[in-house]
Formats: C-alpha cells, sequence, structure tokens
C-alpha cells in the first residue's frame, strides 16, 4: 500500500476516533506499520472496528492489524468452533483411505501437531475429544496469528498404493450440507467404525512406503 492510498484509507479512522494526540509524525509510523496492508484489508478493519469495537479511543496498530486480518480473539473463536466440526466430518466422511486437503490451513497446522492425518484418524474418540477440547484451538490459534509452513495435502491408503494424487479439497461452503447429513449419533458410530479399519490401514500404508523406498506426505 502506498503513502498516498494509505492517507485516503486511513481517513476514515482520523475522521471518526478521536484524534487529539495525532501528529504527523505519529501517522507516519502508522503507515510504516500497516503498510503491509492492502486497502482492502484497511477498508474491512475500519467496517468491522465501527461495528464491534466498544472503545472509544484512537486503535493500536496491532489492533487494527488484527481486525484486517480477522484475527481478534473473537474472530478466532468463532473460527475455532466452525474447524473442529469440519475436521471432525472429514473424519467420518473421508477416513485414512481418501487423500484431502483442507482449504482452511489453520487445520493442516493441527493434522501437523499430531503427525499426520493417518495418525490423526487412528486416534480413539476419547482421545481425539481431549485434543479437541484442550488443545485444538492454541495449535489453530498459533498459525493463524503466525501463518507458518504447514502441510500441503494429505494423501490417503488407495493412493499411496497406486502412485496417484486424488485430492479432496474441503471447504466451509460444504459444511451445512455435510451437517445435515451426519447426525451426532452416527458420528460417534461410523468414527469408531472408521478407528478400527484405519488403524490397519495405517499399518498397510508404512509398508508399502518402506517396500518402494520413499515416503508420503501426511
Amino acid at each position: 500500500m502506498t503513502n498516498q492510498e494509505f492517507n485516503t484509507v486511513f481517513q476514515p479512522f482520523l475522521d471518526y476516533f478521536p484524534t487529539e494526540e495525532m501528529t504527523k509524525e505519529k501517522l507516519n509510523i502508522y503507515y510504516l506499520a500497516l503498510s503491509s496492508l492492502t486497502v482492502e484489508q484497511l477498508n474491512k478493519a475500519f467496517i468491522s472496528m465501527i461495528k464491534n469495537r466498544v472503545y472509544k479511543n484512537f486503535p493500536q496498530v496491532a489492533e487494527i492489524i488484527q481486525y484486517a486480518t480477522g484475527t481478534t480473539e473473537s474472530n478466532l473463536d468463532d473460527r475455532v468452533v466452525l474447524a473442529k466440526q469440519l475436521l471432525k466430518n472429514a473424519l467420518i466422511r473421508y477416513g485414512s483411505y481418501t487423500s484431502i486437503e483442507f482449504e482452511d490451513k489453520g487445520i493442516h497446522a493441527v493434522i501437523d501437531s499430531l503427525d499426520g492425518w493417518q495418525n490423526v484418524c487412528s486416534m480413539s474418540t476419547e482421545d481425539l475429544d481431549k485434543f479437541l477440547t484442550f488443545e485444538f484451538a492454541k495449535v489453530y490459534k498459533a498459525y493463524t496469528r503466525n501463518n507458518y509452513e504447514v502441510s500441503k495435502h494429505y494423501l490417503g491408503y488407495f493412493d499411496v498404493t497406486n502412485g496417484t494424487q486424488t485430492i479432496n479439497k474441503i471447504g466451509y461452503k460444504d459444511m451445512g450440507k455435510t451437517l445435515t447429513l451426519v447426525t451426532p449419533n452416527t458420528q460417534k458410530i461410523e468414527h469408531k467404525r472408521d478407528i478400527e479399519s484405519d488403524k490397519k490401514g495405517i499399518k498397510q500404508i508404512k509398508e508399502v512406503v518402506k517396500e518402494i523406498g520413499g515416503y508420503y506426505e501426511y
């Protein structure tokens, strides 16, 4: 974002929030700190702040960045809820035999922290529930705030054994349909069934990889 673009987009902040302590030097500091944002992101931050922010003082740089990037604590809490459900739905619908890629790479950060998709699929219902309750949000939020490198996708048993890559992309746009097809009761039953079959599949995957002398992406 250029200085001229910044001055234009930042003007609504100066008009809306108190600016008694705003100086030319301080304004330049705001520009330097926010110049990595796009015009659209800064516009988004302003609209979101006037709708949701309850404080009357002029916002600090860190707060503007959080609104611009959708990483306020309330934003992240909402995203965690949706991401957990999307992960659980994927476990039921795809399991370890199918290759997958989540559009939300925060879920990939979570899967990587558990040593890959195959290990997630083999977790017991109790262990998975504990992780979702106590650890999921920590990993997801850390990735969302820092955007470190994560796995691009995860290969399932069929692709590993056939030497193919048929990746199923999973996004939130399909979430509503998924939720109407899977009830809480069937989630519990099907998840147990998947765990039992997936453990055998994981062993087969490792054996195949060992035979070909290669490795596969989790």
